[in-house]
């Protein structure tokens, strides 16, 4: 018997539980050409060797072949309660965020019909824009959203993807895309042959929206009100003049929804074509979604809406 201690003890001490965990992980680690995640020794050890033995299968899938083994993916993050913070310094009294009946109107006219921007003005304008947005939303930080989550990568982009609104390590952070959807969407963008550092990262909303639950007392992560949507979405449009990628992924039903006022269905919407100002976009499920429902259908209709988007980009299948 390999001798384990500490958090490998209570792993021992609550074995279905922790199963359920550790065989989502490695159902996840399985989808996208990803061959394994690097385990923690003692249980990885116990796993070869037989001395502890999981009560439910994990199949491993390679959905993209030919990337296995491409890179690591870090292990999932132990589950730490979440605290009330305060705002960040300077935030300010908060503001309440103005009512709203409707979105702002999409601005008119393609993107590609804008003046030409070189990539270094590209790049100092979405700073600026940066730092005008988290001026004003700072504004509206809480014990909730203490941070505003910009958006992240590269101003010069052919790919963008926007998801809903930070969680709570996004504010955490103030990273889009950190938690494990953040690490599956690293996946899904790494199978595509790309890294994250080439593409851009963005969200319908800036700031997390949340309410404390009334048993726990902790944030519990909702979608974003209207007037949510509202206040951040203006920033979005603004990013997507300057980046002016060649595609745009959504993410998620409210991303789809909010950006080119989409009413149908996920299930109608996936995978099927819509437009932007003159930009490509395709609508697939949220990362979220898939580490719910982590099925092979699932995982093969986000590959399928991943490798139209390649072609579309022109990058090898």
């Amino acid at each position: 018997m390999i001798p384990v201690s500490g958090r490998f003890a209570k792993f021992m001490m609550n074995p279905p539980a922790t199963w359920r965990r550790l065989r989502q992980w490695l159902e996840t680690d399985g989808a996208f050409g990803v061959k394994e995640v690097p385990l923690a020794a003692a249980v990885a050890a116990a796993l070869r060797t037989g001395t502890v033995r999981s009560p439910l299968a994990a199949p491993v899938v390679a959905s993209a072949p030919g990337l296995i083994g491409r890179e690591e993916i870090r292990p999932p993050e132990p589950v730490v309660s979440y605290q009330s913070v305060s705002p960040s310094p300077g935030a300010g009294i908060r503001t309440i965020i103005p009512a709203a009946t409707a979105l702002p109107p999409i601005p008119p006219g393609d993107i590609a019909a804008l003046e030409s921007l070189p990539p270094q003005d590209q790049t100092a304008r979405l700073e600026q824009l940066q730092r005008q947005a988290e001026a004003e939303l700072s504004l509206y930080l809480s014990d909730i959203a203490t941070k505003v989550v910009f958006g992240e990568g590269d101003a010069n982009a052919a790919l963008m993807f926007i998801g809903e609104g930070p969680g709570a390590e996004e504010d955490r952070t103030g990273r889009p895309f950190v938690g494990r959807s953040g690490q599956l969407l690293d996946k899904m963008i790494g199978a595509m042959g790309l890294q994250r550092k080439q593409v851009y990262i963005g969200n319908i909303v800036k700031l997390r929206a949340a309410e404390h639950d009334l048993e726990t007392g902790r944030p519990k992560d909702r979608p974003p009100t209207l007037a949510e949507v509202a206040l951040s979405i203006p920033w979005l449009h603004r990013q997507i003049e300057i980046i002016r990628p060649k595609v745009i992924v959504t993410l998620g039903l409210p991303a789809i929804r909010h950006l080119v006022g989409e009413t149908e269905n996920m299930s109608r919407l996936r995978g099927q074509w819509r437009v932007y100002r003159g930009i490509p976009v395709m609508p697939t499920y949220h990362p979220s979604f898939l580490l719910r429902a982590y099925t092979p259908e699932n995982r093969g209709k986000v590959w399928s809406d991943l490798k139209n988007v390649m072609a579309k980009l022109g990058l090898p299948g």
